[in-house]
This record gives C-alpha cells, structure tokens and sequence, in this order.
C-alpha cells in the first residue's frame, strides 16, 4: 500500500477521538457511558497519536519536530506519574511545614531516578545509540518511525519500575483505600465496562501503530500483528497451554515467595492481591477481564512490539507495565509468563498467544472465586 494512498478522514476521526479522549480525562471523574469511554481512551491515546503522525512523518519532515516533541512531552509525564507513585506513603504530608526525612529522602531519590530513565529512553534519538543497538535489535537506525518507537519502549520498560525501587513494594497498597484518590475498588458492572472500552481503544492503537491508514492496509496490519483465524487444533491447543501455565505458575510462584521470604523480602500479600482484583471476583467481570487482558495485552506486546524488538525488550515492558499493582516477586513472575508468551508467539501467533493468556487469566479469577486463594 502506498503510504501516500491513506485515508484522510479516517486519520482525522482517529485525531478526534483521541482529543476527546485527553479532554474527557482532565474534565474530573467521567460521568456516564460516553464520558467513561472517552476517559478509557486517554490510557492509550497519546501512544497511537503520536505513532499515526510518525508514520505521517516519513513522507513529511517538517512534521518531524513536532513528533519529536510531543514524543519527549510523553516521556516526561510518565516520569511524573511515577514520581507521583514514588510517594503514595507521604502524600498526606506534602503540605506540612517541616516534612519528615523520610519525605525528603523520597522526594529526591525518586526524582533522580525518574530524570535519570527519562534521560536514558531519551538517548534514542541519538543516531549513535540507535546503530549500536541495531546490532541486537531488528530496527532500521535511520527509520524515524523506529526512533520515535525506541524512545517509547524504552521509557515504558523503565520508568514504571522506579516506585518499586524507591519503596519496595507496589504504590498501589497505598493509595488503593486512600479516598482522596480515584483509585478505590469499582462495582464488578463498572470494572467490565471500563475493560471492555479499555479493549476498543486498544485494539484500536495496535493497529494504528504499525501504519494502518497510512503505511499499510488492514489486511498488512493484520500480518503484521500476527492476527489470524485460527483452527479449531490450535485454539484447543491454546486453551491446554493456560491450563498447564496456571499450573506451571503455581509451583513457580511458590518458589519465589520461598527465596522472597526467606531474605526477608517484600512478598505480594493475598490480602492486596483481593482488594486489588476484588471488582473482577463475579464470572461475567472475571470473563470481560480474561479476554481484555488476553486480548489487549497481548497485541500490544506480542503483536505490536515483539517483531520490531524482539523478545526481551518486549518482554520487559509487559512485565514492567505491572509494576504499579505488583511488588518485586510478583514483577519477576509476570517477565517470566512474558517469556512464555513470548517463545509461544515465536512458534505460533498471536491469536494463539491471546487465548492462552486469557485461559490463564480466567482460571486464577475462577480459584479466586472459589476460595481455593491466589495462585
């Protein structure tokens, strides 16, 4: 498809949608359908933006700058969102006259080590960095679609981690029962709902950041996420691989909390790890979840960045993604199924990938809801 043969309209509904998407999410607390679904979007819009107006860039240079720009501005406020959890134990203190040391301390390691990533993922705009690293990934140094990629992966693989380094254990433990935060349990109606538009808007990203309506067509996009119907062999084959991870997963899950314990480590508590997935605890909530997460997460991983990156970068932006919820242990579980998931989609695709995932997911919400506890 000739990159010059896109769909203007269509880019010109993506752009909106988008823009209602970020105003829905600074108006306050979504009221209503259309305001939550909007609000979902915000989560994913600023990504595929500034992807469809790479891909607009190849054959636009003045358009570059402005990419470049808002490609540094994401940087930036996702290290402020993980400054922000860097200090979810102190937050109540912040106005007091004389902060305790702890505060400070917080306050100055958790913003040397948010500048510090952000500076990091920021050297992907160095030509010199981009050609020592086309050495061990699949990228083209000189691709601007590329650069502007490399910048994001970077910046998603690094900058969620620094919570966990500054406290030692998930921000969210802390501000999940905060009620001066929006971060409290949703009803399971409200939970399905915001995955199932959270779903859309993904679904929707992943295709728009591999060229669709600019570089490629939706049956290219389609490849190069490696979407395909599956056979009815290897959707069973998909749903036998959950089954057999859940177990894999149990035993090594209990291996790490035994290291985790025995040095004396944060270990995620099952009491949080209900709380946290507390909404999702009804079958109809735990199914919309499964598949949004199989689905969702793993055409955004597998499909989108797994062919242009290959296997461990990826895999350290699907396990580092988590590492708002969980804690070190838990971190350390999610790269290894990543991994799994990964090899998987090497051999196979990722339909496959999509439905093993979501089989896993909805067995641990079915022992969840039957009391047998977390696996």
């Amino acid at each position: 498809m000739d990159r010059n043969a896109f769909h203007p309209y269509l880019i010109a509904l993506v752009l909106l949608g988008a823009a209602l998407a970020l105003v829905a999410a600074f108006s306050g607390d979504p009221q209503g359908d259309v305001a939550l679904f909007f609000s979902t979007g915000a989560q994913v819009a600023p990504i595929f933006v500034i992807a469809l107006l790479a891909f607009l860039a190849l054959d636009r240079p003045r358009l570059r700058p402005v990419v470049a720009a808002l490609t540094v501005l994401f940087v930036l406020s996702l290290a402020l969102i993980s400054w922000f959890f860097s200090l979810a134990p102190w937050l109540s203190l912040m106005d007091v006259e004389e902060p305790p040391l702890d505060l400070v301390v917080a306050l100055a390691s958790s913003l040397l080590l948010c500048l510090g990533a952000a500076g990091v993922s920021l050297l992907g705009f160095s030509g010199r960095v981009r050609i020592r690293l086309a050495r061990y990934l699949p990228i083209d140094p000189e691709n601007f679609v590329h650069t502007v990629a490399l910048v994001i992966v970077a910046a998603l693989a690094l900058l969620p981690l620094v919570p966990l380094m500054v406290l030692g254990y998930p921000p969210l433990l802390d501000l999940i029962g905060n009620p001066a935060f929006a971060l409290g349990p949703l009803t399971p109606a409200e939970a399905a709902k915001s995955d199932a538009y959270g779903l859309f808007w993904t679904v929707i990203g992943a295709f728009i950041a591999v060229g669709l309506f600019v570089k490629r067509s939706f049956t290219g996009a389609l490849q190069r996420l490696g979407v395909v119907r599956p056979p009815l062999r290897s959707i069973a084959f998909a749903f036998a691989a959950g089954l057999v991870l859940v177990l894999l997963f149990s035993l090594v899950d209990h291996v790490i909390g035994a290291i985790w314990g025995y040095f004396g480590w944060y270990v995620t508590d099952e009491g949080y790890m209900r709380a946290l997935f507390g909404s999702y605890l009804t079958p109809l909530a735990a199914v919309v979840a499964a598949i949004v997460a199989g689905v969702g997460e793993e055409l955004a991983i597998r499909g989108v960045l797994q062919p242009r990156f290959g296997i461990l970068p990826s895999v350290l932006v699907f396990a580092s993604l988590h590492a708002y919820q969980y804690a070190w242990d838990g971190v350390l579980s999610v790269f290894l199924a990543g991994l799994v998931f990964a090899l998987l989609r090497e051999r196979t695709n990722t339909s496959v990938c999509a439905i093993t995932h979501a089989t896993y997911d909805l067995v641990l919400f079915a022992l969840l809801m039957a009391g047998i506890g977390w696996v």
